[in-house]
């Protein structure tokens, strides 16, 4: 059994949206995990503060709840031979989605954004953001949306990258699901040139028409370098691919490249190696807002049986271009 995949639930349709897209990332023969974490109760007190059910009881209804809404949320799955394993647990639900995905060994955690589950409520900002911020393994974040779960068909992925190693991180896991589910990979690098050079000259490319011209012409052959090199690692591998360097907003323009069908492949943060999520990071904007789902690949995770060995080639954009820019301001978060 290989490629396990866990998705934590609530028992609101909302939050189920996440279950197509594990299904169609899962590997033939691992398991699925549905987990409901059910949150520490309190008593239940009449008017007249008279004890009408103790903690205990109030605890077993709760998981017995939790319980009915996994087996119901397995029976939307069909009646094939996936292996499905259903585990209700209590506490705090980031920290428990993160132990269960720990002991269970899974390689990816799926779950949408949100949810509203009479158990508790999910919100983007709160347990989801906590698990794709701590988790070592890669977070599939679905925005759902007010429709049914159904079947989904995964036909592209997009990875984006920003001439650095860690955003080159997520091609081992692009290239991998690429491989199982026999799709094409698209490879974009956006050139948001006043927010990548240097303050200090910033005025020069600005107001100089020549300068400005020969810095973007510079980066535009770095990063069509850049996306070569991969483009041939991953097809020696046998995954086709595509590439595009554009200019804009990163958000934007990685926005307006995306198409029903696709899966955005990203690391959760790029040039500046942060430990968390900024506010405006192109990472986390994906995730609120792009209209397809996004899999953030943490930096640190090395997984065993969902990784391949990609070279990073971040230094074929070093040797490609003769703009300099400052390390440390990230060039997307």
């Amino acid at each position: 059994m290989s490629q396990p995949i866990l998705v934590p639930l609530d028992g609101s349709p909302l939050a189920e949206q996440a279950l197509p897209y594990a299904q169609a990332l899962l590997a033939p023969g691992a398991e699925l995990t549905l987990l409901e974490v059910v949150e520490e109760s309190e008593p239940i007190h009449g008017m007249s503060g008279r004890l009408l059910a103790p903690v205990e009881d109030v605890q077993r209804m709760l998981e017995r709840q939790a319980h009915d809404d996994l087996e119901k949320a397995r029976s939307t799955l069909g009646s094939g031979s996936l292996p499905v394993q259903l585990e209700v647990t209590r506490g705090d639900p980031a920290e428990e989605i993160l132990r269960v995905a720990g002991e269970r060994q899974v390689d990816l955690i799926a779950m949408t954004t949100h949810g509203r589950g009479a158990l508790g409520r999910w919100i983007f900002g709160s347990v989801a953001d906590r698990v794709a911020r701590s988790s070592p393994v890669p977070v599939l974040l679905v925005r759902p949306g007010e429709r049914e779960p159904g079947p989904v068909a995964i036909r592209r992925l997009v990875v984006p990258l920003d001439e650095s190693p860690l955003s080159e991180e997520a091609l081992p896991m692009a290239q991998a699901l690429a491989t199982r589910l026999g799709v094409p990979i698209h490879l974009i690098t956006v050139i948001d040139l006043m927010r990548i050079i240097p303050a200090e000259v910033a005025p020069v490319v600005a107001f100089d028409a020549a300068v400005y011209e020969e810095t973007l012409s510079q980066l535009d052959a770095g990063a069509a370098a850049l996306l070569a090199d991969v483009s041939q690692r991953l097809e020696r591998e046998g995954v086709h691919t595509s590439s595009q360097v554009a200019h804009g907003s990163p958000f934007m323009t990685i926005a307006d490249a995306v198409h029903e069908g696709d899966l955005i492949v990203i690391t959760s943060h790029g040039r500046s190696g942060v430990q968390r999520w900024l506010l405006g990071s192109v990472a986390e904007k994906l995730v609120r807002e792009a209209p397809v789902p996004v899999v953030l690949v943490p930096v640190a995770a090395r997984q065993s049986g969902i990784t391949s060995e990609i070279p990073v080639a971040h230094e074929a954009m070093k040797e490609a271009t003769d703009v300099r820019t400052d390390p440390g301001p990230a060039r997307w978060i």
